[in-house]
């Protein structure tokens, strides 16, 4: 697979969180200042991570997005069809991801997570809600991070595709061969380690230990022929407990 670009973004809080964008399939992500103590933050039972009703990519939360020729948030006006209990949901915007495909890659996105004191242990599944186009729509992976050196970082290794050198990542394929809206829940189980023998190969989403705990997501596309197009959208990311 070609390479990716992860990168990290400013988070509010007590936490400062500088971040670079590198080039191909990886890159250098936060870097954690000094912290001051901090209380924890309070949860409800999901915690919703983007809907992209601000209608930006940058704001208020920022997504790093990389070789992939469309990834932009649209008006939902003609994305009507699907599941009942979806199309009620979705607001006014969702995330399209659209490109074709060099030897299978086509690219994506993704976003920083972490913050002090915002432990995300809690939830044990990755909802969202996509838009299909039909049978080959594309393969959406999705890739989490967490943090086994303590240091609110992803640190990679370019020479190895950026996987991380210290941390695991965990992934998981959703086959996009449907029209219209859907909502895919993934039990955080069902994620398997992509980097075996890199950090502990546990998913550890806690904070502890001076951990930040699950520090970032990404998705990555790739196409269902080797130079086929992907293309579909995203809506109402978050994580729950038990799919509620």
């Amino acid at each position: 697979m070609k390479k990716f670009i992860v990168g990290g973004l400013m988070l509010f809080g007590f936490c400062l969180l500088i971040v670079s964008l590198a080039g191909a399939m990886g890159g250098p992500a936060a870097e954690k200042t000094e912290l001051e103590e901090s209380k924890p933050i309070v949860l409800g039972p999901s915690f919703l991570i983007e809907d992209f009703e601000s209608g930006s990519l940058r704001s208020p939360r920022e997504w790093w997005t990389f070789d992939v020729k469309r990834a932009d948030v649209v008006g939902n006006d003609k994305y009507a069809e699907g599941e009942e209990v979806v199309t009620g949901d979705v607001g006014k915007y969702s995330l399209m991801l659209k490109g074709k495909a060099a030897n299978w890659y086509v690219g994506g996105c993704g976003s920083y997570l972490a913050k002090e004191g915002q432990n995300l242990s809690k939830y044990d599944t990755f909802v969202l809600d996509v838009y299909g186009n039909g049978k080959g729509s594309g393969t959406l992976k999705v890739e989490l991070f967490d943090d086994d050196n303590g240091n609110y970082q992803v640190e990679q290794d370019p020479a190895k595709n950026y996987l991380p050198i210290y941390d695991d990542k965990l992934v998981y394929d959703v086959v996009v061969d449907w029209e219209g809206w859907k909502r895919v829940e993934i039990p955080l189980n069902d994620f398997v380690d992509d980097n075996s023998g890199t950090g502990d190969d546990v998913w550890n989403p806690q904070q502890e230990n001076a951990s930040g705990g699950f520090l970032q997501f990404q998705f990555v596309c790739i196409a269902a022929g080797e130079d086929a197009e992907i293309n579909f959208n995203l809506d109402n990311i978050k994580l729950t407990v038990n799919g509620e």
